[in-house]
């Protein structure tokens, strides 16, 4: 440690002076702390630093992330609805006989797949912030803050507790998916119903409706197992 005493003359203006709170005649101690213990923790603390930054950046992400998927839930139910007002306002009771005015009837199936689109987004987001909470979970709350956690009985971290599969403040459950699921089932069932009233075609509707129920299905598997199927170690996903 090196330690440099130094006089104040009057060389040095009055304006620095009172900016530093100092007058003439005063001594100035000025230290060069060269003490390689000192380096080290100053290294230590940004290397901590970096460690809660990046840590903060996950939680940031998860949180963008529940946003979003609650603009997609919310996209996903309007959408429908204003699809089925549109085919009903349009076609029911209001059937032309032309050729082309039935052909455009059958396209009332693809909203079972645009509802299972939906799904998909949604299936893919959620799948993303399970993962992020198993990484903060497994490399943050049980080994980086273990002395932490330690410290205070009975503690337990967010992820470690809230988001865990099977327990009672886990975030997206099983029935949670099952709610968003059923507007897609519903799509379903009305495509079957509008079928009825302008027309059910036994040759083709029955393969159009076994086809988007297939899809309806590969949905609501896809969304259950975002948020219940853990991630393996090594995979992309």
């Amino acid at each position: 440690m090196l330690t440099v005493k130094i006089r104040i003359d009057r060389q040095v203006s009055k304006e620095t002076l009172d900016d530093l709170g100092l007058r003439d005649g005063d001594i100035v101690e000025v230290t060069n702390n060269t003490d390689k213990d000192s380096v080290r923790v100053d290294s230590k603390t940004q290397e901590n630093a970096i460690f809660i930054e990046y840590f903060k950046s996950l939680r940031d992400e998860i949180h963008l992330r529940i946003r979003e998927h609650n603009r997609l839930v919310w996209i996903k139910i309007i959408s429908l609805a204003v699809i089925i007002s549109f085919l009903v306002g349009r076609f029911v009771g209001n059937v032309d006989e032309g050729q082309s005015s039935k052909f455009l009837l059958y396209l009332v199936w693809i909203i079972p797949g645009i509802a299972a689109i939906f799904d998909n987004l949604i299936g893919g987001n959620l799948r993303v912030i399970s993962n992020l909470g198993d990484h903060i979970k497994s490399d943050f709350e049980e080994s980086a803050f273990a002395q932490a956690k330690s410290s205070v009985p009975g503690f337990r971290f967010w992820e470690e507790k809230g988001a865990r599969p099977g327990d009672y403040w886990h975030c997206y459950t099983r029935r949670d998916m099952l709610a968003i699921w059923l507007f897609t089932l519903v799509s379903w069932i009305v495509s079957i119903l509008f079928r009825i009233q302008v027309g059910f075609d036994l040759w083709i509707d029955p393969v159009l409706a076994m086809a988007s129920l297939i899809v309806v299905l590969l949905a609501l598997l896809y969304l259950v197992r975002s948020t219940t199927v853990k991630r393996k170690e090594g995979s992309s996903t």
